[in-house]
């Protein structure tokens, strides 16, 4: 069992904005889920007023991304949501292809202890859009 998984328990997918959830919605709609796309992780400022950082906690988002998926209560949650207009925000066949999802990009990472600088690049996610 993942660090991640025994602090918070369960699945941890439903860690994001309603927005990312609503593009991913309508990328699935509209036929892109599965488009590849490239994704950055960088930092703005270093901590403390520091000219470097040092990356680490790595192995956490490693653990984090091999256990994403979206569990049942996640999707019955989701299921639940309703938008401004009083109806459902998502879809019984979105909901259906989220509970299937399996985490399945490229990620390449600095390596745990490297000295890094704001606005580079620590980590980057290759593969279908939607995740």
């Amino acid at each position: 069992m993942s660090v991640l998984h025994s602090l918070y328990g369960g699945s941890l997918a439903l860690l994001t904005d309603l927005y990312e959830l609503s593009m991913a919605c309508a990328y699935f709609k509209c036929g892109m889920a599965d488009r590849e796309a490239a994704f950055s992780l960088s930092f703005r400022h270093c901590p403390f007023g520091g000219g470097y950082s040092i990356a680490c906690g790595l192995e956490a988002v490693a653990e984090f991304l091999e256990a994403f998926r979206f569990e049942e209560d996640d999707v019955a949650f989701l299921r639940g949501a309703i938008g401004s207009d009083g109806k459902r925000l998502f879809d019984d066949d979105f909901l259906s292809y989220l509970r299937r999802l399996e985490f399945s990009c490229d990620v390449a990472a600095v390596p745990e202890g490297t000295l890094v600088f704001p606005r580079e690049p620590l980590i980057r996610v290759i593969g279908p859009l939607v995740q």
